[in-house]
């Protein structure tokens, strides 16, 4: 009978049926016990060896066995931080490069709660314009889930992808998604509300400050 030794990790091996000797003709009985005694402790003398070797062997294929190249290729326990970490990196960079071009085109802000359906139309919309899409954050503070969800609608077509970065919503008073925001030296413009981007943009360009970039924006994608 076999059985697996969770405490060390081994195979330990339970040896039974083993079997005495019968009493040779002229064999007195206490000879019987000794020699009984003596193969009993020489089998047991083997099968402390054979279990050593068995011993060795498991450890020497624990020390030889390979990692894998997707256990080295984890990520560190602490994911959470860092990628909070990566995204507050990231964020800044934006804001640095924001920093250094005119502030002018626009903003579309979304996020993970529009149904997904709603969200893969918007973000073909802001390809179909130049208009980057913007996430406050991460979906539940995951960047592994985050990840998964853009790339669910990259793959189905149509989608550039979305930045992430929480310093346009405070700096444009954007609370509600989904929400256009068009910048011009003049100010800016926020259109609120589930509309076509085009008749966002076209509102933009009938009333707002900044009606000759709005009809930019139009132009460029070909929008009468």
């Amino acid at each position: 009978m076999t059985t697996y030794s969770k405490a060390t990790g081994l195979l330990t091996v339970l040896l039974t049926g083993a079997t005495v000797p019968m009493i040779a003709v002229g064999q007195t009985a206490a000879d019987s016990v000794a020699t009984a005694q003596q193969q009993a402790n020489v089998q047991v003398d083997s099968n402390r060896a054979w279990l050593r070797e068995q011993e060795k062997r498991s450890a020497d294929l624990h020390q030889n066995t390979p990692v894998p190249e997707f256990l080295r290729n984890q990520p560190p326990r602490s994911l959470a931080q860092d990628d909070q970490s990566f995204i507050d990196q990231l964020a800044a960079k934006q804001r640095q490069d924001a920093t250094e071009q005119p502030a002018e085109g626009a903003l579309y802000f979304v996020s993970f709660a529009i149904p997904e359906e709603g969200m893969r139309r918007m973000l073909q919309e802001a390809r179909r314009f130049g208009i980057p899409a913007t996430l406050r954050g991460m979906v539940n503070g995951d960047m592994r889930e985050t990840v998964q969800r853009v790339q669910k609608l990259v793959e189905a077509g149509g989608i550039d992808g979305v930045q992430i970065d929480p310093q346009p919503y405070t700096q444009y008073g954007v609370t509600a998604v989904p929400a256009l925001v068009v910048r011009c030296a003049a100010g800016f413009d926020v259109v609120r509300g589930n509309l076509l981007m085009a008749q966002a943009l076209k509102k933009v360009a009938k009333d707002g400050d900044c009606a000759a970039m709005a009809q930019a924006l139009l132009d460029k994608a070909g929008v009468k």
